[in-house]
């Protein structure tokens, strides 16, 4: 039956890393139990669930996977809604997005000692893009006479256009001379195929300690660098959506959070008081 769920993900035009981490939850349930999909109750999926919490320490999101995963199994393949009637994604704590300084992603970026290691991390900060799209890009999806990228198929099968930068396109050029790609920009073992995401998340991690941060930085820290960066600079909420690919604006609006600009205009009560003190001293 799991195989059946996979040709039906597979005809909705779900994406590859969707399908995937619902057939591998999927799997992960039926190994627990040792049994097919089919013949587990409300109540085994539940307590599959609390262990998951218990004992694995999954966080709110991976539960929020597992649940969409079995929600979509009992509700298309089984036919078994009953099962999950019960079943509720957990509360997403609304943190502010941890971001890098430019200062930071420069001296990250530095550190880096290839050039594609380099040129992939700039792609990520200079357009925002998640490291499932960079990833996927082609030679054919940069346009410079138009200064933009498309990329294609983002989440959500969307397609959007992102700006290109002429420093980025600058080393475009010359990571095309070194490393000569034929389809795929960041190509994998073959140039015929593209580069893993484990890959780009391997790079990255390699290169965390060159911060000294508490937090770990990830592909998509540099995703939330660049819409904060955006919105301290004034740009237009509705226009940093559609360059991220945001299907709701509520999903924009957390950068203004993440940004010092209304902190920047505030004045702190521990100057002022100091301020008027000292002003007011003969």
């Amino acid at each position: 039956m799991i195989e059946g769920m996979y040709k039906h993900l597979s005809f909705r035009n779900y994406s590859r890393h969707t399908v995937s981490n619902y057939i591998k939850e999927m799997n992960h349930i039926c190994c627990h139990y040792r049994c097919s999909p089919k013949d587990l109750d409300q109540r085994q999926i539940q307590d599959y669930l609390y262990l998951l919490v218990s004992n694995k320490k999954f966080g709110p999101n991976k539960i929020a996977v597992a649940i969409a995963s079995f929600t979509y199994f009992y509700h298309n393949i089984a036919k078994t809604t009953k099962k999950i009637k019960l079943l509720r994604s957990p509360r997403i704590p609304n943190r502010v997005p941890f971001v890098l300084s430019p200062q930071q992603v420069y001296q990250f970026i530095e550190s880096l000692s290839t050039l594609r290691d380099k040129v992939i991390v700039q792609m990520l900060y200079s357009t925002g893009i998640r490291v499932g799209e960079c990833v996927g890009l082609k030679r054919q999806d940069i346009h410079p006479s138009r200064m933009v990228i498309r990329i294609v198929k983002g989440k959500g099968q969307k397609d959007r256009y992102v700006p290109l930068s002429p420093m980025l396109f600058g080393q475009l050029e010359q990571y095309y001379k070194q490393y000569d790609p034929k389809d795929y920009i960041f190509y994998g073992r073959s140039k015929e195929e593209p580069m893993n995401r484990i890959t780009v998340n391997r790079v990255i991690w390699k290169a965390n300690f060159i911060l000294k941060t508490k937090e770990k930085i990830t592909p998509h820290t540099f995703r939330h660098s660049f819409a904060t960066m955006l919105t301290e600079e004034g740009e237009n909420l509705f226009t940093i959506q559609k360059i991220l690919g945001h299907k709701s604006i509520n999903s924009t609006f957390r950068y203004i959070k993440a940004s010092k600009t209304k902190l920047k205009s505030c004045i702190n009560p521990l100057d002022k008081i100091y301020s008027d003190n000292i002003e007011s001293k003969p």
